[in-house]
């Protein structure tokens, strides 16, 4: 009764709240699209406890291990606040720890060790209570979903429902993203360092535009740090195509070429820099773990080879998984469905290829980086399930631009 009661207060609460905050006024949307699309994240972050609270499923998920976990640490936070924090910044291994190591490393263990930190925190103002833990991680999880909406209503001329749909509703977007996990952080440290990114190239508050820049690429990096690698070559195209707009997409091609030939030279520059190892080290990782959404999959070897003959199966796993004969479950219905809407309208916008030269910038950069990142998925995720969860974090910021490719009208924005 008491958790209800909580949980009904902070909705309240926050409901309230979104609609008052500058930041979230200031995109337009008014009062009432704001609390409806709020209160849609929160219901989708419930439905995603509910769903992983079934016997089925609550032992092997991270999302009740992170609650679980965070239990002793909000009592370290509240007996030694200083040490908690310490902890945080401090490796257990008597070795130094390796950035992209999968195993024994203090920045692979970042990533979890973030989420349950500051579900500790939640956990001192909720009174340990899940569901309402819920709200505050969707309270900030919100704030990416406005930095999407916003970026795009300024860079182009999509009409709202389309950008609202885009940036908040996608089906795998709105139910992965809305729960407590590591997916609504870092789709929220994503698209707010496109924002401020944004904002610091237009010369509004450049040193504390880039600041904030940093702060979301040091959050991102604690998650993910792989899709901040990915991130960077992104960039690079973006401030080419503002440099250079006319040949924006040779810019693009010109940037990829050379981070392939980085990929393919690294070893050689020092063994540390073998991506291929990591990659495989991941790909075989998945492979060791049973589920009923497994993919078999070819062997991968750290070798470029290898991974030259797997890239078909890599696009197969990152865009067109799971597959009509793999649809075991009712669950997997709206992934298939995702996936064909995702791939008619990739065909039918590159009949169109034209009209990308008419893109801003920015989301030509969206473009590359979302397809990086999904095609780095298809070779490091195995599990039908597990990949629409790593792909919905880039979903709209490629499915943004491929609307305007095909609905926008043809003025340059």
């Amino acid at each position: 009764m008491l958790n209800s009661i909580i949980f009904a207060g902070y909705l309240v609460l926050f409901t309230w709240l979104v609609t008052r905050l500058v930041f979230f006024r200031q995109s337009g949307m008014g009062k009432k699209w704001l609390a409806a699309l709020f209160i849609a994240k929160v219901c989708a972050g419930v439905l995603y406890g509910l769903f992983y609270s079934l016997p089925a499923y609550k032992e092997g998920s991270d999302s009740f291990r992170y609650f679980n976990l965070s239990l002793a640490e909000t009592d370290w936070l509240l007996r030694d606040p200083a040490g908690f924090v310490k902890d945080f910044f401090s490796s257990g291994y008597n070795e130094p720890s390796n950035l992209f190591a999968a195993k024994n490393s203090y920045w692979n263990d970042l990533k979890d060790n973030t989420i349950i930190k500051l579900l500790a925190i939640c956990n001192v103002f909720t009174g340990r209570s899940y569901f309402a833990d819920v709200i505050l991680f969707n309270f900030l999880f919100f704030f990416g979903n406005i930095a999407c909406y916003r970026l795009a209503a300024a860079s182009t001329n999509l009409t709202k429902p389309l950008l609202v749909a885009a940036s908040f509703l996608i089906p795998s977007l709105l139910f992965w993203c809305s729960g407590i996990h590591k997916d609504g952080l870092a789709f929220s440290c994503t698209t707010l360092l496109l924002y401020y990114f944004h904002l610091a190239l237009q010369g509004k508050k450049v040193v504390q535009n880039i600041m904030a820049c940093l702060i979301c690429a040091l959050l991102l990096f604690a998650l993910r740090n792989f899709m901040l690698l990915l991130l960077l070559p992104a960039l690079a195209v973006w401030v080419l195509g503002e440099r250079f707009p006319r040949k924006k997409i040779v810019m693009a091609i010109g940037v990829y070429l050379l981070c392939l030939v980085l990929f393919v030279s690294a070893p050689y520059i020092h063994p540390s820099l073998n991506l291929y190892h990591y990659l495989a080290e991941r790909h075989n990782e998945f492979n060791n773990l049973a589920g009923g959404s497994k993919i078999i999959t070819p062997a991968l070897e750290p070798t470029f080879g290898s991974f030259a003959r797997f890239l078909p199966a890599a696009i197969d796993i990152g865009f067109l998984r799971p597959h009509v004969n793999e649809l075991h479950h009712v669950s997997y219905i709206p992934a298939f469905a995702e996936n064909l809407a995702l791939c008619l309208l990739i065909v039918i916008c590159a009949v169109r290829f034209r009209r990308a030269a008419l893109l801003h910038p920015l989301w030509l950069a969206c473009i590359c980086f979302s397809i990086s990142m999904i095609i780095l998925t298809g070779y490091t995720v195995t599990f039908s399930g597990a990949i629409v969860r790593y792909k919905s974090v880039v979903l709209p910021l490629l499915v943004i631009p491929l609307l305007q490719i095909l609905l926008g009208n043809k003025k340059r924005v």
